[in-house]
């Protein structure tokens, strides 16, 4: 006992409240189903925790810089398309495909915010817009085709191990690593913070912010799509809506995880905290038998509420 007081005592000040909150709700989300507090059930929680925490990776790395991805949930879709569609010519073309698809518009995205100076949230939300288009248009023309995913990609989504351990948790904690390993131990994580931070001092030291600001936003892209793959997976066919209702909670997850949207402070750490709270809220709603909409005005109002926070802090700052 005194050994795991020793342990929680050691955390940070942010990062205890928040492993305080997740354990509140999972305290809370066991007494309403009972069946939540079973192995089996927890497996289930973190299998469906994956695609979030992949979308709130890069949405950390975007944010870091001082930036944001509203096109994910397209990216998402988009390569879960392109490998539905193109796997019965080989998987490992449909993934590259999938691959060159991600790079493509993350490479767009970050080349507007850190060449054209464009602001990121209006680029992304455009770029959103425009994939709309070419997809709705694609399914009934070039893209034509099955929308059903193959069954490698659904049994690395869906596949357990041995309860409550899964491939898609296996896959969450090697990507997870990574990106924890990127930002803290590399000198491209350094860059990420320095720019975010302040990018006009970051310009005036040497550094290519519009490098480091491109490289963020394909990192994105790429951890979008392979999310898509992975909701793609789990739902076992695509469709136009396949990633919209995470747009929210992979914004919400990175702010709650203490990532300010202004840039240069947080970490992914953070973020998988927050995603294990709004996946552990989101079954909650779901056994109250709350709607999609109920979910969704959650979801914004957390982050309309951090984003005043942080906002607040900066002018006192």
């Amino acid at each position: 006992m005194g050994k795991i007081k020793s342990l929680f005592t050691g955390l940070p000040a942010s990062m205890l409240s928040l492993w305080s909150i997740l354990i509140v709700l999972f305290i809370i989300t066991g007494l309403v189903d009972h069946y939540f507090f079973t192995i089996p059930s927890i497996g289930v929680t973190f299998q469906l925790a994956v695609p979030l925490g992949l979308l709130a990776a890069g949405q950390t790395i975007c944010m870091l810089t001082g930036g944001i991805d509203l096109s994910i949930a397209m990216i998402a879709t988009g390569a879960a398309f392109i490998v539905s569609i193109k796997s019965p010519s080989g998987l490992g073309m449909a993934i590259f495909y999938a691959t060159l698809y991600c790079i493509l518009i993350g490479a767009i995205n970050g080349l507007a915010v850190g060449l054209l100076g464009m602001n990121p949230l209006i680029m992304t939300l455009g770029m959103n817009a425009v994939l709309i288009g070419v997809f709705t248009v694609g399914i009934t023309t070039f893209l034509k085709g099955s929308s059903t995913m193959p069954d490698i990609i659904i049994k690395l989504s869906t596949a357990s191990i041995i309860d409550p351990i899964s491939w898609p948790l296996v896959l969450w904690i090697l990507i997870g690593g990574f990106v924890l390993y990127l930002l803290k131990q590399t000198g491209l994580g350094r860059l990420i913070y320095a720019v975010g931070d302040n990018a006009k001092a970051a310009r005036l030291a040497g550094i290519r912010v519009w490098k480091v600001q491109l490289t963020a936003y394909i990192l994105c892209a790429l951890l979008g799509g392979l999310a898509g793959l992975m909701i793609g997976g789990q739902s076992g066919a695509v469709a136009m809506s396949l990633a919209d209702s995470l747009v929210l909670p992979s914004v919400a997850a990175v702010v709650i995880g203490g990532t300010s949207i202004m840039g240069g402070m947080g970490g992914y750490t953070g973020s998988i905290m927050g995603t294990l709270i709004l996946t552990v809220l989101s079954y909650l709603l779901a056994t109250l038998n709350s709607s999609e909409a109920v979910k969704q005005m959650i979801y914004g109002s957390i982050v309309l509420a951090l984003a005043w926070t942080y906002s607040k802090l900066t002018e006192k700052s």
